[in-house]
């Protein structure tokens, strides 16, 4: 059969190589990322293309396939509606934005489903003590050679973070309210656009690595996880994002009250510690949520809601993808000027309702929701605890974007969001593998 398609397992080495990349590159740079997924996608058509004749595994469950197309198609619908005013604009940010989306969804799905007993091409082999460490790697699921190198890239992007608040780089001008914040100088963030993104970041690294703290048995690999956790949360602080504070706050309390209840009394030392080793700037950014409505970034937030609600009553089909920031001017009744440009509502699921309206909101939901339910069947039952930790992982990273997505939408960011997609499409291929994957 493999010479009938011409597809070697060599070229599906390469397509994983080029997912492993782009895994790589989502916290590097925008532009690199989106030159990896166009170079992996054709790549990957090409294969595809020799491999037309011959039946493949359905990965995706079927209700789900049929609602994120659905979700697409509202997408694409909504270029057409009347009140988008700059079609071309919003239409090349669909295909640039969502076309990325789409591609990684599709290359994982279609080339990182390679397992045990299902594959003609990359069957792992047999675990060997005494590997070099090269070879253990290319040996093990290829879900867990991508959270590898999403978990080392995450590391680093980390330590930049550290390196900033320490060393210099951090910003000192921007999204800083000085009268408010007299002692705040600076917020970290690392190799992405602002603080608040950097923030959300960190909440999903911190999610998986609880997830894989609640399985490993190994207690130096497991203590080493919890000094890599307390970094993340290190780092976090120094990013100042209040919003994502309480996200993580939130996704911690979560982990060890579901998942790890022996974790309650390390829970309460850090917690001491941090309460004795914060430092002034700490305290007043946390006293500032006593007077929310005296901080500009808080009340502009708010402002920010009200708009959004305002948008979603008026238009409950949508306005169209891309076009809130060309209709927000007609609803500013804070900032009351035209050249403010404002690109999303600042909260994920009004931003959602918004541009593809109330049915998009549910599709979107739905698709969610049944995502989550994957997630929960796989953190009980999961055979591998490696799958089991990425379910656990998973839920926590859906707590965390959920409560920091109220009062922000991370998920703008085509970065944020290629993670957030390439994750939900890693927990299909990993169910799947759960329930065919021999031993």
């Amino acid at each position: 059969m493999i010479e009938d398609t011409n597809v070697t397992a060599k070229e599906y080495r390469k397509m994983q190589k080029f997912l492993l990349l782009i895994a790589g590159c989502i916290a590097i740079d925008q532009t690199l990322l989106s030159v990896v997924i166009l170079l992996a996608l054709l790549m990957g058509l090409q294969v595809a293309w020799k491999e037309r004749s011959v039946p493949q595994l359905r990965v995706w469950p079927r209700h789900l396939k049929w609602l994120l197309l659905l979700l697409l198609a509202t997408g694409y619908v909504s270029l057409h509606n009347p009140l988008v005013t700059h079609p071309f604009d919003c239409t090349f940010n669909f295909f640039y934005v969502v076309g990325q989306y789409v591609s990684v969804v599709w290359l994982v799905t279609r080339f990182g489903n390679c397992f045990a007993g299902k594959s003609r091409f990359a069957k792992p082999a047999p675990y060997e003590e005494g590997l070099p460490f090269w070879k253990i790697f290319m040996r093990q699921p290829f879900p867990v050679r991508m959270l590898r190198v999403l978990g080392w890239v995450a590391v680093v992007s980390v330590l930049i973070g550290i390196g900033q608040h320490y060393f210099g780089g951090a910003t000192d001008a921007l999204w800083v309210d000085r009268e408010a914040n007299p002692l705040l100088r600076n917020r970290v963030f690392s190799s992405w656009e602002n603080p608040n993104i950097f923030s959300g970041y960190l909440c999903i690294v911190a999610a998986y690595i609880m997830g894989y703290i609640g399985v490993e048995k190994n207690s130096r690999k497991r203590w080493g996880m919890f000094g890599i956790l307390l970094l993340v949360i290190l780092c976090e602080v120094f990013t100042f994002s209040r919003g994502f504070w309480v996200a993580m706050a939130v996704e911690v309390l979560a982990f060890v009250l579901v998942f790890y209840r022996k974790g309650i009394l390390y829970l309460l030392g850090v917690a001491l510690a941090g309460a004795a080793l914060a430092g002034p700037a700490v305290w007043q950014r946390l006293n500032t949520l006593r007077h929310v409505t005296e901080d500009s970034s808080a009340a502009m937030r708010l402002a920010y809601l009200e708009i959004a609600q305002a948008v979603v009553e008026d238009h409950p089909l949508g306005i169209g993808w891309y076009n809130y920031r060309y209709v927000f001017p007609e609803y500013d009744f804070y900032f009351k000027n035209p050249d403010v440009i404002m690109y999303h509502c600042h909260n994920l699921f009004l931003n959602v309702a918004a541009e593809l309206g109330i049915p998009g909101l549910i599709l979107f939901l739905c698709a969610w929701f049944s995502m989550l339910y994957l997630a929960v069947k796989l953190a009980r039952k999961a055979r591998f605890l490696w799958a089991r930790a990425f379910a656990a992982g998973y839920l926590l990273m859906s707590l965390g974007v959920t409560i920091g997505g109220i009062g922000d939408h991370v998920l703008f960011n085509v970065r944020m969001g290629v993670l957030f997609w390439l994750l939900n499409a890693l927990l299909v291929v990993i169910w799947h593998f759960n329930r065919f994957a021999s031993e």
